[in-house]
């Protein structure tokens, strides 16, 4: 009436045992493979989200750089350079051009004593690439860049700075009040 367990082992096909567990084997393998898979999506996912995160992060750093100026076009100082030669205020004169390292590095001198010496001074920047410059930029006799010229208007009177004087606002502080010096004395006469 009843088998046993090892009669039932004996009456199975081995044919159909092989194919069960080669099912089953593909089955466990498949899941490993599927297990892995994802694990590795969700891994490639977390770095694409870092990714994007540290793009974000060096776009707005780039965007802050753009947004400050880098170019001494860029900078908004002073008044242009016809209407400060008609007043009688003595004018601080720049040429420079974009392209110039020297000139940019500069700038942050040159808008320093814009504020510092507003008051006795108009500030103007004349870039030499400009076409309505072209006559005033061939005048100057020009010969490196940045030139500043302190122009007086009044007088008739030019002076050129000296450009080992840019690095040392001191320097360059003590020769601006040297010019505003001479132009008081010249006024009392």
């Amino acid at each position: 009436m009843g088998m046993n367990l090892k009669e039932k082992f004996q009456n199975i096909n081995k044919k159909k045992v092989a194919i069960i567990s080669g099912v089953l084997f593909a089955i466990c393998v498949c899941s490993a493979c599927a297990y892995e898979y994802f694990q590795m999506k969700g891994l490639k996912q977390a770095e694409m989200q870092q990714e994007k995160e540290i793009q974000s992060i060096m776009l707005q750093g780039q965007q802050a750089q753009a947004a400050q100026p880098m170019r001494p076009s860029d900078y908004k100082i002073g008044i242009e350079y016809n209407e400060a030669m008609k007043q009688d205020k003595p004018v601080f004169v720049l040429f420079y051009a974009d392209w110039c390292r020297y000139c940019i590095g500069f700038m942050p001198t040159f808008q320093s004593l814009s504020k510092i010496y507003e008051d006795e001074y108009n500030f103007t920047k004349v870039n030499i690439e400009d076409e309505k410059y072209q006559k005033t930029v061939k005048e100057a006799g020009l010969t490196g860049f940045p030139t500043v010229y302190l122009m007086d208007p009044k007088y008739d009177n030019k002076v050129l700075l000296s450009n080992s004087l840019f690095s040392d606002m001191k320097s360059l502080r003590r020769e601006l009040d040297r010019f505003l010096r001479i132009r008081n004395l010249i006024d009392k006469k």
